[in-house]
């Protein structure tokens, strides 16, 4: 009998034999052929953890919610117990062959490949003998789906595939900000590096003649062994700009440097030891600096808005932020936690209340308290911050973000284009009004905006996602399928989503052996269904495109499956059924009270961007389909 997951992790908490290596938590001790090693209590933590999952891949998001569940820790921390770890293994044990038991798998996680048995038998009611040797592994469920929302702003990266070739050339004036290293002696400041180096990236971005990668691809490095010019060249940039920050007590020493990545020489660098008090003048020291190495201009005004009268507030900020992007359980209630502490700081702080209402959009779609509680405070921060400061972008955005959730078009298009105007070069801005320009059907301009976020963000998946979706939206075949292809390169985890979009788009080429040849690739369930009923009805197997479709038709599906069993339903002209099975499901989330407006404006927005139920745009029945609810 197979011991239960308590039991396991209890007698490895006691202590444990890793291939040779005898491992004592409570003491904190690793002994071995090479002697004895006294490990830091975290990295012990991290040891036993990882022989709780021996044999599986444990992501770094699951790590750090684990290991430091309310702790404002970045991955910094985490890679210095790796290391730590690795040396001490391999110490203790006499061999460097030790180091090889923790394995790095870029953009997953960490594995532990070795043999992992308890060094004391355990008892229990439920087992009451266990057998003297045994493998422990327990598999962590990482979600590989992805939701192809292009208003959604949440980002699936990968980080540069090594078989992919690099550009030959990157324009001049080009730059990439890699996240700043945290110096600080316990590492648990690299929030605090993190928003540092975003401050600086952001600032760098106000120029018209320079292109600065965004946040999402520049960091994706952050655990490569790669040098400069790989990055770069990965990046098709001319120039890295990196540094470091040490935080300790009121004093901060922030270290940067430029460098030319065709020779991987130095163009400026400086050291700056400042009271923290003088970090946003630091900052903006560091952007200028580097503007004038590159010989380029930096608009006037802030791109974040003001800063706060207190670092206290941006720090309050700065956390708030790095759970807002860490996304593990709970983090997104966390992050509402630290955006709340920086406006009790400073209630004047524009940036913090519009990031809020980011906040507050996430839980109202995915919290446990009802969704229009949550909207009317998604709303009313959204408010706020535009009151502050009119000149935010972000804030306009966050604003028709809440506007577009809630069905107020007219509004939603008005705080759009006033956030372009005001911060043209920030993906989120340019996220969240694109998603706006789809929700009103100018599909041209949705397109334009999404290849601005790809130039800037050419790693992000999920951003190369909602490009392939508007693309194959506007029947550019060829286009979409390239984009869906290189999502696959960045990200080979992505999901059935993407797989069943190649598909498609075969059947609408009329490629039909190869889509033949990608529908045997997906396993047994409704998204082969869905591919066969598609393939088969183009070449006329319609015996088969029967079998197929009943089977789809048969499963209990979400809010995706009505669509696709329509969309079958319309490619085979049976504009009855589509109409139908679109209607019932639109009836069905207007009953639901707890879902709110939003997932109706997602329904009608996936049935907009469908390329299968254009032909039921000219009947008389779509207008009221597509119709607001009363």
């Amino acid at each position: 009998m197979t011991a239960p997951k308590d039991i396991v992790d209890q007698a490895l908490e006691q202590g444990f034999q890793l291939d040779g290596l005898q491992i004592e938590p409570q003491t904190g001790e690793v002994s071995g052929p090479g002697g004895r090693e006294k490990l830091d209590r975290k990295v012990m933590d991290v040891l036993v953890l990882m022989a709780q999952h021996a044999g599986h891949v444990v992501s770094r998001e699951e790590l750090l919610a684990k290991l430091w569940p309310n702790a404002v820790v970045t991955d910094d921390a985490l890679t210095r117990c790796f290391y730590e770890l690795r040396r001490q293994l391999s110490h203790a044990g006499g061999d460097e062959r030790y180091r090889l038991l923790l394995e790095t798998l870029p953009k997953r996680g960490y594995r532990l490949n070795g043999t992992v048995t308890p060094l004391r038998p355990q008892t229990s009611a439920a087992s009451p003998q266990r057998p003297k040797r045994r493998i422990l592994a327990m598999a962590i469920a990482i979600p590989a789906a992805i939701v192809l929302v292009v208003i959604a702003g949440q980002r699936l990266t990968r980080g540069p595939d090594e078989s992919q070739t690099p550009p030959a050339t990157a324009e001049s004036n080009s730059v990439a900000v890699l996240p700043f290293l945290d110096m600080s002696e316990d590492g648990d400041q690299g929030y605090f590096s993190n928003g540092v180096t975003e401050e600086i990236l952001n600032r760098l971005s106000q120029s018209d003649n320079l292109r600065v990668i965004a946040r999402t691809s520049s960091f994706s490095f952050r655990d490569e062994s790669l040098d400069v010019p790989q990055i770069a060249a990965r990046l098709n940039v001319a120039y890295v700009l990196e540094g470091s920050v040490r935080k300790s007590g009121g004093r901060l020493r922030i270290t940067a440097q430029l460098i030319d990545a065709s020779s991987n020489s130095h163009v400026w660098s400086n050291t700056y030891d400042r009271g923290l008090g003088d970090l946003f003048a630091v900052q903006d020291e560091i952007a200028s600096s580097v503007a004038t190495a590159l010989q380029v201009t930096l608009a006037r005004g802030k791109p974040g808005g003001q800063m706060p009268k207190s670092v206290d507030a941006y720090e309050r900020f700065l956390q708030g932020k790095f759970f807002y992007d860490r996304r593990a359980p709970g983090d997104i209630e966390r992050a509402v936690k630290y955006y709340e502490d920086a406006i009790s700081i400073d209630p004047n702080y524009a940036r913090a209340w519009a990031a809020l209402a980011g906040a507050y959009s996430l839980l109202a779609w995915d919290g446990q308290t009802p969704t229009k509680a949550l909207q009317a405070k998604q709303g009313e921060a959204a408010l706020k911050a535009v009151e502050l400061d009119p000149n935010l972008g972000i804030a306009h955005a966050r604003l028709a973000q809440y506007y577009f959730e809630t069905l107020d078009y007219k509004k939603a298009k008005d705080h759009s284009r006033k956030a372009v105007a005001l911060d043209p070069d920030d993906p989120m801005v340019l996220a969240l009004t694109g998603g706006e320009a789809s929700a009103r059907e100018d599909i041209g301009e949705a397109i334009a905006m999404q290849h601005r976020i790809v130039a800037q963000d050419p790693l992000a998946a999920a951003q190369r996602t909602n490009l392939a979706v508007l693309l194959l939206a506007d029947a550019q075949l060829d286009e979409a399928m390239a984009e869906f292809r290189r999502v696959l390169e960045l990200n080979p985890d992505a999901g059935l989503d993407v797989h069943i979009e190649i598909v498609r788009i075969f059947v609408l080429q009329r490629r039909y052996d190869e889509a033949l040849t990608a529908v045997a690739r997906l396993p047994e369930g409704k998204y082969r269904d869905h591919g066969l009923a598609l393939l088969y009805q183009a070449p006329g197997r319609l015996v088969e495109a029967d079998v197929a479709l009943k089977r789809l038709a048969a499963q209990p599906g979400d809010m995706m499956d009505s669509i696709r069993l329509a969309e079958v339903f319309a490619f085979r002209g049976m504009s009855e059924e589509a109409f139908a099975s679109l209607q019932k499901k639109k009836d069905a989330l207007e009953r639901d009270k707890n879902l709110g407006l939003s997932w109706i404006w997602f329904f009608q927005h996936e049935m907009r961007v469908s390329p299968f139920l254009t032909p039921l745009h000219a009947d008389p029945r779509w207008a009221p389909l597509m119709a607001e609810p009363a």
